[in-house]
């Protein structure tokens, strides 16, 4: 039987199941934001900013194919759709939730066709990146547009999802890795990553990089609905490998408390979709476990170990990581106190 996960008043999961000292609510959530991501370079850092600082850390992120940042530059993205044969992925650059990314397949015959399987002319697809410019997706009076590459799902990952692409965040502070999920597309999310439209959430244990739980449309589950494939126990491959890469982005950001989005390609394995600068506490949900008692305990470590966040490289800010998951984030792990690496 499905138990059902309604929220608490304070947000995520009802305080039983964990205790209510250990929750991210929104308020702190807020706080924790205030205090980790400086309001100068939240301003100023959409997608495209972010792309821009990993690549530059050689951070591996989808190629990007072309920028749209007037109305004038449609007339660019129309004679480019005309040249390319292939697939792509149309984004807004200060978009959130998924909201207004169009995922092109391939191109027949003139015709573009969706991820879902439905047709898209160069006419409809100028629109969008229109709707895009004048903010339609991101709620500003304007944002920039930009097609990528299209990231193909593993097919070491294939056996757990339906058609679309499943990613992974980690949420890290100051480069540690502190919480993972994985968001799998169902036939109800259209194929989306997207919780709140109804992709699964499923919790991955830091040390381990195996899913630990899962949630669809607020209720526990250990199968995907539409592939019937069981969940929890999945171990994800290069699970070091991720973390590594995601204390790597974290870093690279220049942001203290973020949200690290990745997936793994077909082709180029490991690659980050994007910093996400404002993670939301859906994670919470997904792994049955508060936030808030993480970060208190890789503060208290930072102060007591006295270590050096800016100054560590990303193996050892996940090796530590693992060490707190494994200990349940109580006690400090033994390498760490003696001081080992």
């Amino acid at each position: 039987m499905q138990e059902s996960l309604r929220k608490s008043r304070e947000g995520g999961l009802p305080s039983f199941l964990y205790g209510k000292g250990e929750i991210l609510t929104t308020e702190r959530w807020k706080k924790v934001i205030e205090k980790y991501n400086p309001p100068e370079l939240l301003e100023r850092m959409d997608k495209i900013e972010g792309k821009a600082r990993l690549s530059k850390a050689n951070v591996p992120v989808p190629e990007t194919y072309i920028v749209l940042e007037t109305e004038d530059d449609l007339l660019k993205f129309a004679s480019w759709l005309d040249r390319w044969e292939g697939g792509f992925a149309l984004k807004p650059a200060s978009g959130h939730g998924g909201a207004g990314i169009v995922v092109i397949d391939r191109k027949v015959s003139g015709s573009f066709i969706r991820s879902s399987g439905r047709l898209m002319d160069r006419t409809r697809l100028v629109e969008h990146a229109s709707k895009i410019l004048t903010g339609g997706y991101s709620g500003l009076p304007s944002d920039r547009a930009y097609a990528e590459e299209r990231i193909l799902l593993s097919r070491s990952l294939r056996e757990i999802t339906t058609p679309g692409l499943l990613d992974i965040r980690i949420v890290a502070l100051r480069g540690f890795p502190l919480m993972a999920m994985t968001r799998l597309p169902t036939d109800r999310s259209g194929g989306k990553a997207n919780i709140h439209q109804g992709a699964i959430g499923a919790g991955i244990s830091i040390s381990e990089g195996r899913i630990i739980s899962a949630t669809h449309l607020r209720r526990t589950t250990k199968r995907h609905p539409g592939s019937g494939r069981s969940l929890v126990g999945f171990r994800f491959n290069m699970w070091d490998l991720m973390l590594e890469t995601a204390s790597s982005a974290a870093d690279a950001s220049g942001l203290g408390y973020v949200g690290i989005d990745m997936a793994l390609d077909d082709r180029k394995g490991i690659i980050v979709i994007e910093v996400n600068k404002r993670p939301g506490l859906e994670i919470q949900n997904a792994n049955g476990a508060g936030l808030l008692k993480r970060i208190r305990w890789t503060e208290r470590q930072i102060r007591k170990l006295k270590l050096e966040p800016d100054r560590m490289g990303p193996g050892i800010k996940a090796e530590l990581s693992r060490g707190w998951d494994l200990d349940g984030w109580q006690k400090a792990h033994k390498k760490a106190e003696d001081g080992e690496e």
